[in-house]
């Protein structure tokens, strides 16, 4: 088989309400992912989380719908959005990779470091890492999940890459009465 460089297929699961904020195009990009509103304490730090595994991601994405339709009378789905990223525009990001059948050292330093928002994972000066990828934790133990992987979006120069997202898969609707 040859290689073809095809895109980098890569899925958000979450909830329909953030999906049509996420989906909307902004000024400058074809979508309006904000990273003011991601959590600051994730494994990576504060970034926009997507993963090569569908299952994972529609795992997410139920375990958001459960948590929303338990606070809110609202119309509930849960949504898997797919972003198809350019390897080659990926690959000029500055990036950090944990890849390991365990958990390395470095990698619970990491995710410690981030956790505990000791302050940003600085490239250099005051840079971030655009994009980090490495195994799921399941904090605040130091294992991590088999078969599951997470990459991090943490800048405006990595938000610029992501294509528009394309809607995947959604649940059945609830409404939590």
């Amino acid at each position: 088989m040859a290689w073809t460089n095809r895109p980098l297929v890569l899925y958000h699961g979450t909830t329909n309400t953030a999906a049509s904020t996420i989906s909307i195009p902004s000024d400058s990009r074809p979508h309006s992912i904000d990273l003011t509103l991601c959590n600051p304490k994730a494994d990576f730090g504060q970034g926009f989380y997507l993963t090569t595994v569908l299952t994972q991601a529609e795992d997410w994405a139920d375990r958001q719908f459960r948590y929303l339709s338990s606070r809110t009378k609202e119309l509930t789905r849960a949504v898997v959005l797919r972003f198809e990223v350019d390897r080659n525009q990926l690959a000029s990001l500055s990036s950090l990779c944990f890849v390991t059948d365990g958990p390395s050292s470095d990698y619970r330093d990491f995710v410690e470091h981030c956790r505990n928002q000791v302050g940003p994972h600085l490239l250099y000066g005051d840079r971030n890492y655009d994009i980090v990828f490495g195994p799921v934790t399941l904090w605040p133990q130091r294992l991590v999940i088999k078969d599951a992987d997470q990459i991090s979006f943490h800048t405006e120069a990595a938000l610029e890459i992501l294509p528009a997202p394309i809607l995947h898969s959604q649940g059945t609707p609830t409404y939590n009465l």
